[in-house]
């Protein structure tokens, strides 16, 4: 397996979602970008349709408050396997990013807490919480659209 670096790359996101980002960064001392591509695992190990069929844009507020820009390295097999999402799911990485952010963050959370023994402050989430309400509404349609294995 090469880990070597091969392609440095950005997704540009709202500021929201790259403050949450950085914040759990942050509290459990990871890189910014390695964090963005464990959601974007997290995302494909949860989605489970062939293929997604129309644009899942809606989100992506075209003048909002703030758009901010999270560079990223990548490997060789990174690079296939983020190009084998895009052409699947037919949505760009930040997409995917964000679909994970509003599904799957807390799981992802809590797989850190665990995995580095450390616990999360009581108003950790709390920020989270109001982004997320924001996006609310696109829940059941990122579920139904990506068919999203629901777990208790």
């Amino acid at each position: 397996m090469n880990s070597r670096i091969t392609h440095c790359t950005s997704a540009n996101m709202d500021g929201n979602l790259f403050d949450q980002i950085s914040e759990a960064g942050d509290q459990f001392n990871i890189q910014a970008d390695t964090i963005f591509k464990d959601l974007l695992e997290i995302t494909k190990q949860n989605i489970h349709s062939e293929h997604v069929y129309g644009l899942l844009t809606e989100y992506q507020n075209h003048s909002p408050e703030r758009w901010e820009k999270l560079h990223y390295a990548l490997n060789e097999e990174e690079i296939e396997k983020f190009g084998k999402m895009r052409q699947k799911y037919k949505m760009s990485i930040s997409k995917l990013a964000f679909v994970g952010f509003v599904l799957f963050w807390e799981l992802l959370m809590f797989i850190y807490k665990e995995r580095l023994k450390e616990s999360i402050p009581a108003d950790f989430f709390c920020s989270y919480r109001e982004v997320r309400e924001k996006f609310e509404s696109y829940i059941p349609y990122f579920t139904k659209r990506l068919n999203i294995i629901q777990r208790e």
